[in-house]
């Protein structure tokens, strides 16, 4: 349900400023509207981002010391208190950690920068002169490099111009040519004419073997100050990650607030707070504020015509995970209708039936529900937990109606006869469950079309609820029916009669009323007649509902396959082969269906996703509203909770 905003104004003393600000932020309630001045960041933002960095470096530098968080472990649960109580000591250590981490940077780089040098310098090993004398003078140029050593014969052809010795031998020769300065341009056009590489010695004294020697001696007293380093970092970090996790977040609502500052009207005495806060929270509001001070002004009033105020939604707790559906497709406008109590009940059918798995289905419901259970996720893995885990109970009731249990049929599971498929089986029957598809997908287009016509009526507008939308459920309805005595025995011959006469009602009243404002009677009938041209694309929509069918058979046989796959492995005449065969094929059966499982849900929630977007959201839905963002806690590794719940 969307839930009306109201744009508030605050004035108050500076003085109570700050202290204002953390009752706002508690709530969380409030969306700071911006006083249209460019910000300026004060000393209270630019410290608190400098803090702020401060804790994230020090998170980076003890990830790789600190205990691996498994997969289910839950968040820590704190008071604001009991967070910011943490920063003093966190930030001293990671001031700490800052010393040690560039330190530690700093070495790495020279072990890096001596090894890089140790590795240019091995082909030069047998040269038996200082690197350091081999200098250009006036008279004469030298040319270090490396030379191919099918090139090496080349360079008698420098005898009258040159001299060059050879190093080592390989593929690559270690070289040095010398010859007059008047000479050095036709040396170095001729040795760019070979596979010749420049090489410089770097600027060390010795002969390349000495400086090896030296450096590598470097490098060990290098990798021994590396190592204290480390275990200096690890004895910092052990069982500390906590602690600069709450810092961190503590910091980042500091942050929040800081930021917040920049965003009021200021005069000498006062501030002034313009934003957006939920009608049913304004009292709320008003409240965080009297428990500050009572010299204030508060007043609340509905948006201009000229605001868009942010779209926010409240709903119960079956529907509110299916909001994060919703906002991967657009938020709702502020002015429109919430689809999403009305999607999730369809999400949730649509979602078991392709998978129709009861076995599947039991898996994704136990897992989904140890995740929520330890991890408590909220947000958008929060969300879409809950939606897999709603998602995974239909498809245990749909795996009963199909009656599929891990590709098995329910029969050959539980030992009864002919008790399964409940409802239908899609294997031998495959047109009867195509019907229910397409039959499911006529129930939720037609219902979309009839929140249309809510729409229209709360608005006021009946000539587009009953011209634009009852017409279209007469014509898909009467259609139907219209076709019901040809393809069901022993219908009256009637009802097709009725099924044919609303459909024509419905074509007659788009006809005549779909171009409603055009006074010209001949452009309102080309505007009906464009209109009915729709139809065509309502019978596309109807027949996107195929891929219910499509998925839901697709589960079924890739995991009778799988069966059958290890049923051959267990089926060795010999003892020893079927036992091995089913061990082997205990862990394949785990891991194929595990895939299948994975890829399916994938599957599931797409095409699911895609059929709500659609064929039911473009029916009705408005879209185009803005997230409501207010000043709140947003933390990344700590649940705040309130003091009394922190101490429980």
């Amino acid at each position: 349900m969307i839930i009306t905003m109201k744009r508030m104004t605050l004035v108050a003393h500076q003085a109570d400023e700050a202290e204002i600000l953390k009752a706002l932020q508690a709530t969380g309630a409030v969306e700071i509207i911006a006083n249209g001045d460019e910000h300026v960041a004060g000393n209270h933002l630019e410290q608190a981002e400098t803090q702020l960095q401060r804790l994230k470096d020090a998170l980076n530098t003890i990830r790789p010391y600190s205990e691996k968080k498994g997969m289910f472990s839950s968040a820590q649960e704190a008071s604001v208190e009991q967070i910011s109580s943490s920063l003093p000591e966190a930030v001293t250590l990671s001031e700490r950690l800052s010393i040690l981490s560039r330190d530690l940077a700093a070495t790495k780089s020279e072990i890096d920068k001596n090894e890089s040098i140790i590795v240019s310098l091995r082909p030069w090993e047998d040269f038996p002169a200082d690197m350091s004398t081999y200098q250009n003078s006036k008279k004469v140029k030298y040319f270090t490099g490396l030379i191919a050593a099918s090139d090496v014969e080349k360079l008698e052809s420098l005898d009258a111009t040159a001299e060059y010795q050879l190093f080592n031998e390989g593929l690559e020769r270690t070289c040095i040519v010398a010859c007059p300065t008047e000479e050095a341009k036709s040396v170095s056009n001729y040795l760019k004419s070979l596979t010749w590489t420049d090489f410089v010695f770097p600027k060390i004294e010795g002969t390349p073997s000495a400086a090896i020697e030296e450096l590598t001696e470097k490098n060990r007293m290098l990798t021994a100050k590396k190592v204290d380093l480390e275990n200096d970092i690890c004895a910092e970090a052990t069982g500390k990650s906590p602690l600069i996790e709450s810092a961190y977040d503590a910091a980042a609502i500091e942050r929040d607030r800081a930021y917040a500052e920049t965003e009021l009207a200021r005069t000498s005495a006062t501030f002034q707070l313009e934003g957006w806060v939920p009608e049913d929270r304004v009292e709320e509001v008003e409240k965080a504020i009297r428990s500050v001070t009572d010299a204030y002004y508060f007043e609340t009033r509905d948006h201009g015509a000229d605001e868009i105020p942010p779209s926010y939604v409240e709903n119960k707790r079956f529907s509110t995970p299916f909001e994060q559906v919703t906002n991967l497709y657009s938020r709702p406008d502020p002015n429109g209708l919430d689809a999403t109590p009305y999607m999730a009940p369809f999400y949730v059918l649509l979602f078991g039936l392709m998978l129709s798995d009861s076995g599947y289905g039991i898996v994704l419901a136990i897992l989904t529900a140890i995740f929520i259970k330890l991890k408590k996720p909220t947000g958008m893995s929060g969300g879409f937990a809950r939606v897999i885990f709603w998602g995974g109970i239909s498809t245990i009731l749909w795996g009963v109606l199909v009656g599929t249990f891990f590709g098995l049929d329910f029969d050959t599971v539980f030992g009864t006869s002919n008790m399964f498929p409940l409802f239908v089986d899609p294997m031998s029957n495959p047109i009867g469950m195509l019907i229910l598809c397409f039959g499911l997908g006529v129930v939720h287009i037609l219902f979309g079309v009839a929140l249309k016509m809510k729409i229209s009526f709360s608005r006021g507008d009946w000539q587009s609820a009953i011209f634009d939308s009852l017409s279209w459920i007469l014509i898909v309805v009467g259609l139907i029916v219209y076709a019901i005595p040809s393809a069901v025995q022993g219908i009256p011959a009637i009802v097709g009669t009725i099924g044919l006469g609303m459909a024509g009602l419905g074509a007659l009243m788009i006809l005549l009323f779909k171009g409603r404002e055009k006074k010209n009677p001949f452009a309102r009938t080309i505007s009906g007649l464009g209109e009915l041209y729709q139809v065509t694309g309502y019978l596309s929509d109807i027949l996107s509902y195929a891929r219910l069918f499509a998925l839901g058979i697709a589960t079924g046989v890739i995991a009778s396959v799988f069966n059958e796959l290890c049923k051959m492995l267990m089926g060795s005449p010999i003892l020893v082969l079927r036992i091995l065969g089913i061990i082997v094929a205990c862990g394949l059966l785990v891991a194929l269906h595990g895939f299948n499982i994975a890829i399916n849900t994938l599957g599931a929630f797409v095409h699911c996703a895609r059929l709500q977007y659609v064929e039911f959201y473009g029916k009705f839905y408005e879209p185009g509203g803005r997230a409501f963002k207010p000043l709140g806690y947003q933390t990344k590794h700590v649940r705040v909770v309130d003091e009394a719940s922190s101490k429980q």
